[in-house]
């Protein structure tokens, strides 16, 4: 069995990493908002949301989404990651993540522990 914290934690690690050129309140900002987006809509929402992003998130938000559905496809459900379009993405979220319940709530708790990584690890970099 897959220790998921742990994908989520070197989730985040590589979402901090992808975006350490941009301001920490940057990455912050977007990750609480893609946060507050999953938790009250899900996980459609949230992916719908990221591929929305105008600037300053648009910075960011590639790395977020892209390492988001990598951890999705790759991890929890053992396929391919889709493209990096909202067109495939949200495809591959009704097809292969929001037809089983089961799926879904698992991906939306593993991209949520991801998320408040990605903030304490944010602002962690400030230190």
């Amino acid at each position: 069995m897959r220790n998921l914290d742990q994908l989520a934690a070197q989730t985040a690690q590589q979402i901090i990493a992808e975006t350490s050129q941009w301001k920490t309140n940057e990455v912050d900002n977007l990750a609480t908002k893609t946060l507050g987006v999953l938790q009250e809509n899900g996980v459609y929402a949230a992916t719908l949301f990221l591929y929305s992003r105008t600037e300053p998130d648009a910075k960011v938000a590639p790395s977020v989404r892209q390492r988001l559905l990598e951890l999705a496809a790759i991890e929890i459900i053992t396929k391919d990651t889709p493209n990096d379009t909202a067109q495939d993405a949200l495809r591959f979220i009704t097809e292969h993540i929001s037809g089983d319940l089961d799926t879904l709530l698992l991906v939306k708790q593993v991209w949520e522990q991801t998320l408040i990584y990605v903030r304490y690890g944010a602002k962690a970099r400030e230190g």
